[in-house]
């Protein structure tokens, strides 16, 4: 029988097939088999399968702040993406959210802007222009 920590080993030096075949002959599926097989799943880059083993291992253990650290980092991974071909985020430019880049606005136009999609949403208009 495989150990945790060996399989932990295997699956830092990317040697996943045989960490996830080693955690296929455990028969009991604890918080910590959860925790590992999603660290094969991210390294694989199957982040559905590595979520719902990690939100699995967080119900099986819920004191476990390293599986929970694990999946904010997970949940974290898409911020890169909202960032323009300049790498500045789109939406929140030096704190300020703004109908123009300059930040000449007293308000916040992204929260004028959701407003208005819900209420269109919901058959009203709460700014015509957009």
């Amino acid at each position: 029988m495989h150990t945790f920590e060996e399989i932990q080993a295997l699956i830092s030096a990317n040697n996943l097939s045989v960490a996830e075949s080693y955690l296929n002959t455990f028969t009991e599926k604890t918080a910590k088999w959860h925790y590992l097989y999603s660290l094969i799943a991210l390294k694989k880059s199957w982040f559905d399968s590595a979520l719902s083993h990690l939100e699995t291992a967080i119900s099986l253990a819920p004191n476990e702040t390293l599986y929970a650290e694990t999946k904010a980092a997970l949940m974290s991974r898409h911020h890169g993406y909202s960032d323009d071909y300049y790498h500045r985020p789109r939406r929140r430019h030096n704190d300020c959210c703004c109908c123009l880049d300059d930040c000449c606005c007293q308000f916040d136009c992204c929260d004028l802007i959701c407003l208005d999609t819900c209420c269109e949403c919901m058959g009203g208009d709460l700014i015509s222009c957009i």
